[in-house]
């Protein structure tokens, strides 16, 4: 039990770190906003409609190598037996939930097709990564 509790915990770490390190990628591509702008939530919103569809891409993608870590990590640390399926479900569900007050809170105004496309990447890359971690998916072939 105390290893499944560490799994998710430290998996949310790893996921959370490595989405950090992907969002501060998009510096590369698109200036950050000011703190002015992020005070002012019509202001934050035109900036994030005017973001190029690569940032939304890089992000994307950061989340989904984040959950795939997150994932791998729970999968580890809880036992390569079946045992880190659920801490792995963990770490993609907060991700999720995370993900969703970014969308509508955070950053309100990116297309749709990237609120989507980040939105649904948070559990199976977790699963993955718990998969990749020798754990099992729980997952009914089809």
């Amino acid at each position: 039990m105390l290893r499944r509790i560490a799994g998710a915990v430290l998996g949310l770490v790893g996921a959370l770190i490595t989405i950090t390190l992907a969002q501060a990628a998009m510096v590369l591509v698109v200036t950050p906003p000011t703190p002015e702008m992020i005070k002012n939530p019509e202001t934050m919103r035109a900036f994030v409609a005017g973001m190029p569809a690569m940032s939304y891409v890089i992000l994307a993608i950061g989340y989904a190598i984040g959950s795939l870590v997150g994932g791998f990590v729970a999968g580890k640390i809880s036992g390569s037996s079946g045992a880190g399926f659920l801490p792995a479900m963990f770490v993609g569900v907060v991700l999720t939930c995370f993900g969703i007050v970014n969308v509508f809170v955070t950053m309100p105004g990116g297309p749709l097709w990237a609120i989507v496309l980040c939105l649904v990447t948070y559990i199976p890359f977790s699963a993955l990564g718990n998969k990749l971690a020798g754990g099992k998916s729980h997952i009914a072939p089809a």
